[in-house]
């Protein structure tokens, strides 16, 4: 039978979960560190830089998906950010020391470049989706792509226990690459958006709101990139932990902030969003103090907490997806989610610098700084919308 033939149709939240990919790929850096050493060579300036060559391909592989989505099928781009992401796993079980530092960064830019290809994709899919259920579609979005992260984390733990990883990355490959032949035969719809009118684009663009709506996002994805890029080697330098429990924790880590946005988007409608702002703010800065402490039940505790405080944020900022800028798609949100998530990639390359400079101890207050600021900057957009009446 002819591809064609055989190709099926397929439900948008069949095409968001590709998104766990993503999330696998973009979190890897953090459990990457110890695996390659970082928690005994302190050149951290080094180490931040992966944290760069993965934003980098990010941006890429987002700006390449912009170019050919309009001549080649969706599904074979989609298939092609899979199978992206098994070439990486591949080169990963080559990549421990003694592997070359450009090795290394090609392994990460090639896992930025298949994220930002999935990302694109995957929001160009769902378009009529998006359009029907906003805050749903954000919000599956987020929970898909942090337990890609929390399963990146478990994978990083179990290679640093294991005495050759390399079979591990061998046989991890094998996921992305059955997610990529099946998603070659699926039938992406390829849906035509009319385009922002040019009036309103500039209106939104000019409004304060919409530049502090896109700076809470952005501050957002630092705080909590901040904790996932860096956690583990700040363990082993505060704690003396072990390498592998290191790792385990930023599983956990993400495990909360995942259940966290689960458990927050089932309260909005019965908890006032002001009064789940303020508690999340203060269990994120209670939190982030807790990790600066020298047992490991206090570390464990401002995990937990950082993980909750977080995972609110994005619930409430979903919902304003919604209705603040109603009128935009999800190839507009696309491009809210890579700004933000660029945020999250620059944050940890800064932190590390400063790592180099001050110690592991900025990590924990850099945290609670931004969280400080989101909190403003949440506070500024609700005042601005009781004035604007919106």
């Amino acid at each position: 039978m002819g591809g064609t033939a055989t190709k099926e149709a397929v439900r948008p939240w069949r095409i968001v979960s590709a998104l766990a990919v993503s999330g696998f790929l973009v979190a890897l850096p953090g459990g990457l560190l110890p695996l390659w050493g970082y928690h005994v060579n302190t050149d951290y300036g080094i180490a931040a830089n992966y944290f760069l060559v993965v934003g980098g391909g990010l941006a890429g592989g987002a700006a390449l998906a912009l170019r050919l989505r309009k001549k080649y099928a969706l599904e074979h781009l989609l298939a092609s950010g899979n199978f992206g992401a098994a070439l990486v796993l591949l080169m990963l079980a080559f990549a421990r020391p003694p592997a070359r530092f450009w090795y290394q960064a090609l392994t990460l830019l090639l896992a930025g470049a298949a994220a930002g290809l999935i990302n694109t994709i995957v929001f160009e899919s769902i378009a009529n989706a998006y359009e029907a259920a906003r805050a749903r579609v954000t919000l599956t979005a987020g929970v898909y792509f942090g337990a890609g992260s929390a399963v990146a984390a478990y994978l990083l733990s179990e290679c640093l226990d294991a005495s050759s990883p390399g079979w591990i990355f061998g046989v991890a490959a094998i996921a992305p690459a059955l997610a990529g032949w099946m998603a070659w035969r699926l039938r992406l719809p390829r849906t035509h958006v009319e385009e922002l009118a040019i009036g309103d684009a500039a209106k939104d663009l000019r409004t304060v709101l919409a530049i502090v709506f896109a700076l809470l996002l952005f501050f957002q994805f630092a705080n909590e990139w901040s904790i996932a890029g860096w956690l583990p080697v700040f363990l082993v330098d505060r704690l003396g932990m072990n390498p592998s429990s290191a790792v385990m924790l930023l599983c956990v880590y993400w495990l909360a902030l995942t259940t966290g946005r689960i458990v927050t988007a089932r309260l909005l409608s019965v908890v006032r969003h002001g009064r789940l702002l303020a508690a999340s703010a203060f269990c994120a800065l209670f939190g982030c103090i807790a990790l600066d402490t020298d047992t490991s039940f206090g570390v464990i505790t401002g995990i937990l907490l950082t993980g909750a405080g977080f995972s609110a944020i994005y619930p409430l900022a979903a919902e304003k997806i919604a209705t603040r800028f109603s009128y935009y798609h999800a190839g507009y949100f696309n491009g809210i989610f890579t700004f933000a998530m660029m945020g999250g990639i620059l944050a940890p390359f800064a932190l590390g610098h400063a790592a180099e400079a001050w110690g592991l101890r900025v990590v924990p207050i850099a945290a609670m700084a931004g969280s400080c600021a989101v909190f403003a900057l949440a506070l500024v957009i609700a005042l601005g919308r009781k004035v604007s009446g919106s």
